[in-house]
């Protein structure tokens, strides 16, 4: 359970979002061997921005640096802004394998 943590915390969150946001939602989890992506609809990215979720996300990597969670956050931030603008688009956030230390993460924005 340990190793699949920082992904079960952000699928919980983004989970938490679905059940209020309404309508039916289209949260997705794709797996590889190289990535986990969580891709999040433009409704369920309006509720990570309205409550501030960022930081929270952000700080799940453990082996990231402080400045580093710090930055994390802010682009899940500001990408679930840019995400929650368009109506139609997709936030996606791709953590790097092994999901228990990643060596990166990303976060996009697709419509």
């Amino acid at each position: 359970m340990r190793f699949h943590l920082p992904l079960t915390v952000l699928a919980a969150s983004a989970g938490c979002l679905v059940l209020g946001s309404g309508p039916a939602s289209a949260l997705a989890v794709d797996r590889s061997e190289e990535a986990v992506t969580v891709h999040l609809t433009a409704v369920e990215a309006r509720a990570v921005e309205d409550l501030n979720l960022g930081p929270l996300l952000g700080a799940l990597p453990p082996n990231f640096t402080p400045e580093a969670k710090q930055r994390l956050g802010e682009s899940i931030t500001e990408y679930a802004g840019r995400a929650a603008d368009q109506p139609g688009s997709t936030l996606s956030v791709i953590i790097d394998q092994p999901i228990a230390a990643p060596p990166g993460v990303s976060v996009t924005v697709t419509r």
